[in-house]
């Protein structure tokens, strides 16, 4: 393929493939609802919402506060509003008879809409114009390897049998570092984008060490019998080797005492909660719990859900994935990659429903060795 193809136009292939898509709000296809909120009431209360289709990476609209939720499926252009009013079926009536007043309102949110995209969609083009240029130097330096192979080859008349099939070589995320983060402010990076980069190594490490278990089936059946504390105590030795003791357990926070919590520059970078399943009503109250030690200002939360041997584990994850996408704060369920290992989900921050936190429930499977006695 480096022979045959252009590489600005493989490049440009990729960085479509695997870069946010820029966002695109369809402002005059906007539409109203008035979702019914109770029931057995004399005057049940309605919502007005003010109803616009988003296409592109519209969870980085989401975070701006402009938008009150969404309802999105997959990558199709999802369906975001904005709850202008919460009311009788009368009162609504009312305010939708103004229509002047209503055109105003409907005026200004599309242009703080477009305000978010625009900041959005910088946000965007960078982060893709970024990935060109480390794509670009990647590719172009591979591309010019291959093409002086092949014209030495054809100089020499030396055939080269191609491959019946591409091959993928799969590729292995950079570990972050403290002094790397920290030189990284220094250069003038932003805080809050470097704390999401810290939150997401640690997911990516606590899925390699689920991994780790479920091909050490001796090593983790030992581990089948203890606490949650003490299997915690092991998830904070490994993250501190590459933190520098910065992950510390039981740690006030909010309404409680967290399991996992990296503090970054006075900054909650990742909060942790660790659980063994004992069912869907647990797992709720388990969420409750997680959510009650956030305070406004966190955006990343996980929940380390850990599953004894069971004849059916996938069944327990679809379960809790069931309960967290009926939580009464979710705001989206973002389709995952592998959910079997990570699932992703957006909820109302506690006290601000402008506020958004990404929840990831990491399952972690024991399985228990055939060869030992319990």
């Amino acid at each position: 393929m480096l022979a045959r193809t252009p590489v600005d136009a493989l490049v440009d292939a990729i960085v479509d493939e695997c870069a946010a898509a820029p966002v695109t709000v369809d402002h005059a296809g906007l539409w109203v609802e008035t979702p019914e909120l109770s029931h057995g009431r004399e005057e049940p209360l309605v919502q007005l919402n003010l109803c616009v289709t988003v296409d592109g990476a519209s969870s980085a609209l989401g975070s701006r506060g402009v938008l009150s939720g969404a309802h999105i499926e997959g990558d199709k252009p999802g369906k975001w509003f904005l709850t202008a009013a919460q009311a009788t079926n009368e009162e609504i009536a009312e305010a939708m008879a103004d229509t002047e007043r209503l055109g105003e309102f409907i005026e200004e949110f599309q242009g703080r809409l477009r305000e978010a995209a625009a900041a959005a969609n910088e946000e965007i083009q960078q982060h893709r114009a970024d990935m060109r240029e480390q794509v670009m130097a990647i590719v172009g330096a591979r591309a010019r390897r291959v093409r002086a192979v092949l014209a030495a080859t054809d100089a020499l008349g030396i055939p080269v049998a191609p491959r019946p099939g591409e091959q993928r070589i799969p590729l292995q995320p950079r570990r972050v570092t403290v002094a790397q983060l920290d030189a990284a402010v220094a250069a003038g990076r932003e805080e809050w984008h470097l704390a999401e980069q810290i939150a997401e190594d640690i997911t990516a490490t606590i899925m390699s060490f689920t991994g780790a278990l479920e091909r050490l089936v001796r090593s983790a059946s030992k581990l089948v019998g203890e606490d949650e504390e003490t299997i915690r105590d092991f998830l904070l030795f490994i993250l501190n080797a590459n933190y520098q003791g910065a992950a510390t357990g039981e740690t006030f926070l909010g309404r409680g005492k967290t399991d996992i919590l990296l503090r970054w520059r006075d900054r909650d970078a990742f909060i942790g909660e660790c659980k063994f399943w004992h069912g869907p009503a647990k797992f709720t109250e388990a969420v409750d719990q997680l959510l009650g030690y956030t305070i406004w200002r966190d955006t990343r939360i996980a929940l380390i859900l850990f599953i004894r041997d069971r004849v059916d584990t996938t069944a327990v994850i679809d379960s809790a994935g069931a309960c967290l996408a009926a939580h009464p704060r979710l705001l989206q369920v973002i389709t995952p990659d592998e959910p079997t290992r990570r699932r992703d989900y957006l909820l109302h921050a506690d006290g601000d429903q402008k506020r958004v936190i990404r929840l990831s429930l990491l399952p972690v499977v024991l399985p228990q060795d055939v060869g030992t006695n319990s």
